[in-house]
């Protein structure tokens, strides 16, 4: 079947999904949901996955309900378990976005609640190849630039969109061949969402006698213009000196300063998947952020969705504001020595392991520390958030102080002081990453060292 086939090799070459992986479909109950779902429950098992189904009532019409039900009905008969809620939301909660605007961000949270909660690496989403091309022509009635035609994105952070390799048709023939059957939904079918009217006006092209394939060269158009702005993306993160941060992401400030007008937009838009953030910000709120950065100075500016832009030192953080911060979850995992355990709560991965000891070790640096472990500590180590009451001393200091005290004269931002993966061995805190090494872990005349080192993934 050619569902199964585009997506086995989608999950495989372009997503690089392991055994054991978990994947929360975005499952509305209407046909390409149910080919999505469809198709993964069948791939499963060969592939060692592991399948949720999600859905989200926001009550928009009074049929919602009835589909929910229909929706969870669907996902048992495939053999999946499927999570429901209803979230109603109004013009009135949008803010001003829109409606779908708000719909769209509403579903986004509680998909990625649901990854969350159920361990899951991935969110897989039903877009096709029909969708890609409304994409591109709403995107260009609305003035964007070439980097904007590249449309949906296949792989963007933990969201998985398979199918955009697929036909609308495609998908309504592997349904007709799986016999299955899906609900439909009635908000497809008003026209007065721009999106509605585009899928309208492409079912008309394309039904004319000798008609072209145009969603095929719509997609063609966001394959090379998602080329180019790979290409683009990959010239600025290694210009500005692109970083993933605990709290977002961050670039080189006076990089940044030198770019020409045409590349701020692309610069920005880059920076902001780097932190994971789906959607750019606004034009006047990119605006606002330009003219703040053409003079000396420091800049703040928020840009939307609960981040602001502000300089900190020699660059320019991409962070969440604090009001927007929740509270902070505890976590602690304890790691064997050598090893490596991710750090699901900050999406990195904390790794330790023995070398001979070189000069670099001898030199400060952010994400990676060289240290002496003494044998009494054995060969476990632990690696957490602060608690109350956690002392250190740091490099050169001749007596301990509370970790909250230091991280507060370095000048740690509120919000990531909670958020740091402390190296922990028994009660002692050994490393706090870009802060300080206790002064009784120090190398010396070791001939050999630990390396502690973290990555963002």
């Amino acid at each position: 079947m050619l569902l199964l086939d585009a997506l086995a090799t989608f999950l495989i070459d372009e997503a690089d999904a392991r055994p054991g992986d978990g994947i929360v479909v975005a499952f509305s109950g209407g046909a390409d949901s149910t080919a999505l779902l469809f198709g993964l429950a069948r791939l499963a098992p060969e592939l060692g996955l592991r399948v949720i189904a999600a859905h989200l009532d926001h009550a928009l019409d009074p049929g919602s309900a009835e589909r929910a039900a229909a929706a969870k009905a669907a996902a048992a008969c495939l053999g999946i378990a499927c999570r429901a809620e209803r979230r109603p939301i109004s013009v009135a909660r949008s803010g001003g976005a829109g409606l779908e605007a708000e719909a769209r961000r509403v579903r986004y949270g509680f998909l990625e609640q649901v990854r969350r909660a159920h361990g899951c690496q991935w969110i897989a989403t039903a877009h096709h190849r029909d969708d890609q091309a409304e994409t591109v022509l709403l995107r260009a009635r609305f003035g964007s630039g070439p980097l904007g035609l590249a449309g949906i994105q296949p792989v963007r952070g933990p969201i998985l969109r398979p199918l955009l390799g697929l036909g609308r048709d495609d998908l309504s023939a592997a349904l007709a061949e799986a016999g299955l059957t899906w609900t439909e939904d009635p908000t497809n079918d008003d026209v007065t969402r721009p999106r509605n009217r585009l899928r309208r006006l492409l079912a008309l092209t394309a039904a004319a006698p000798g008609a072209p394939p145009v969603a095929d060269r719509l997609a063609a158009v966001a394959l090379r213009a998602r080329g180019a702005r790979g290409a683009v993306d990959r010239a600025l993160y290694r210009t500005l000196d692109a970083r993933r941060e605990f709290d977002g992401a961050s670039v080189e400030l006076s990089a940044m300063r030198r770019l020409p007008a045409t590349l701020v937009s692309p610069a920005l838009a880059m920076l902001h998947r780097r932190a994971g953030i789906a959607y750019p910000s606004s034009r006047r709120a990119a605006g606002e952020l330009e003219r703040q950065l053409d003079r000396e100075g420091a800049s703040a500016c928020d840009c939307g969705r609960g981040f602001r832009w502000e300089v900190r030192g020699v660059r320019l953080h991409l962070a969440r504001t604090e009001r927007k911060e929740p509270a902070p979850v505890l976590f602690t995992y304890t790691l064997e020595l050598p090893g490596e355990v991710e750090v699901k709560e900050l999406s990195l991965r904390f790794r330790v392991f023995a070398l001979p000891v070189t000069p670099w070790m001898f030199e400060a640096s952010p994400r990676r520390a060289a240290l002496a472990l003494p044998p009494e500590h054995g060969h476990r180590v632990t690696v957490r958030n602060r608690r109350p009451g956690d002392l250190i001393r740091p490099l050169g200091w001749e007596k301990t102080c509370r970790v909250k005290d230091l991280l507060i004269n370095r000048k740690v931002p509120r919000r990531d002081r909670s958020r740091l993966p402390l190296l922990v061995s028994g009660e002692d805190v050994i490393w706090i990453p870009g802060v300080a090494i206790d002064d009784r872990y120090r190398i010396g005349a070791e001939r050999q060292a630990w390396v502690a080192e973290i990555r963002v993934t």
